[in-house]
């Protein structure tokens, strides 16, 4: 008898709780896009891009064409900080603004290289609503500018062509493929420095290429290049102490994933002689003192060639990479930045945080001398 009570009683809260109206996705505006400006008074605005529920492109999972953005709302308000520019914002989105579902965080350059930066991302990174898989990229001009031209392309939504589009950037080398989550940690870790990409909104036809190497001196204001969406993603943005501080163009990029043990491909150039670069691994790597107490770091980075017409000259383009890295290197101390990693490397040589802290790695880093070898395997595949 109980039992049959118990049930009953099971019964009957099921059927009344069937009786609450449930919280319907047509009620929540997930945005897959935010932007982040530092305005003239000093104030933060943001800027999301939502997907409008029953427009073309949900329907027919593609662009129609000559509609742009019509199927994305843009949305933008302004605050002193992030979280009242966040609440201006809730309040002018028609449904429950929710950033869960965002697969790309863009801030203007000016506002990356200001002191309001860090608390933002403080703020970011402390939301209830977890948006910390999203990728990070620092924009050249306005982040609201960028955010409205972000169009679906080749046959996807926002959403699923950023995800393709980076995937492919990554595996290029053009990007570093850093999402926020990653950045957050390396800004407040004492082992490394962050990183975020590099984008820009393209406001005339494509420039001139300015070397012979493919990615040498691009940045994505000036990629060579134009298509139907104007927004372009190349290089890399460089932080330090919770600021940006420099930037690095597509091949130094490139460069930067080769070192930190990334599979990449890329194209390069030997006195005109076009190449592809696959990066292999690195290895032998090592960090120490020598006998006059100066940080000495060594490593072995590997490459297979695959040469576009013929087999290239081995030693003069070891020679050549090699010039290409030492600088890459050298332009990272005089920043100040160590965005490859090493610092992880040598931080296993001692026993306590304390120590790590006074062996100071800034310093030893900006005046360490490097022991770089190349190796180059050619292929024909």
């Amino acid at each position: 008898m109980r039992a049959l009570k118990i049930t009953a009683l099971l019964l009957l809260a099921a059927f009344l709780g069937g009786c609450t109206q449930a919280r319907q996705v047509e009620s929540i505006a997930f945005a897959i896009i935010l932007g982040a400006d530092l305005t003239e008074e000093g104030n933060i605005e943001l800027t999301v891009q939502i997907p409008k529920i029953g427009g073309k492109s949900s329907e027919s999972g593609q662009d129609q064409g000559g509609g742009g953005n019509s199927d994305y709302l843009i949305a933008s308000a302004r605050g002193a900080t992030f979280t009242d520019a966040l609440m201006a914002l809730e309040i002018t989105v028609p449904r429950d603004l929710s950033l869960t579902q965002v697969k790309l965080m863009v801030v203007s350059e000016e506002l990356a290289r200001h002191e309001k930066f860090f608390n933002f991302a403080e703020s970011l990174a402390k939301l209830d609503q977890s948006c910390s898989s999203a990728y990070l990229a620092v924009c050249r001009d306005s982040a609201k500018e960028f955010v409205s031209k972000q169009e679906p392309v080749i046959g996807m939504r926002v959403s699923l062509g950023i995800l393709a589009m980076f995937e492919h950037h990554r595996t290029r080398g053009y990007i570093t493929g850093a999402n926020f989550a990653d950045f957050y940690y390396d800004g407040v870790s004492v082992f490394s420095d962050p990183v975020a990409i590099l984008c820009a909104t393209t406001k005339e036809g494509p420039d001139e290429p300015t070397s012979e190497s493919s990615l040498e001196d691009i940045m994505p204001e000036n990629v060579p290049a134009e298509s139907e969406n104007e927004n372009e993603y190349v290089g890399t943005a460089l932080f330090r102490d919770g600021l940006m501080v420099g930037e690095l163009d597509g091949l130094e990029t490139s460069l930067v994933n080769a070192v930190r043990g990334a599979p990449i491909f890329f194209g390069y150039s030997l006195d005109g002689f076009p190449i592809s670069l696959q990066s292999h691994d690195i290895s032998g790597l090592e960090i120490y003192e020598d006998e006059n107490g100066t940080t000495r770091i060594g490593f072995t980075l590997r490459f297979n060639v695959i040469a576009d017409l013929k087999s290239p000259p081995v030693e003069a383009l070891k020679e050549t990479l090699h010039a290409d890295l030492l600088r890459l290197l050298e332009k990272c101390q005089t920043l100040g930045v160590e965005p490859f990693g090493f610092a992880s490397h040598a931080a296993t040589r001692f026993a306590s945080l304390a120590d790590w802290l006074e062996y100071d790695w800034p310093e030893r880093f900006a005046n360490a001398e490097f022991d770089v070898d190349i190796d180059i395997t050619v292929t024909d595949t």
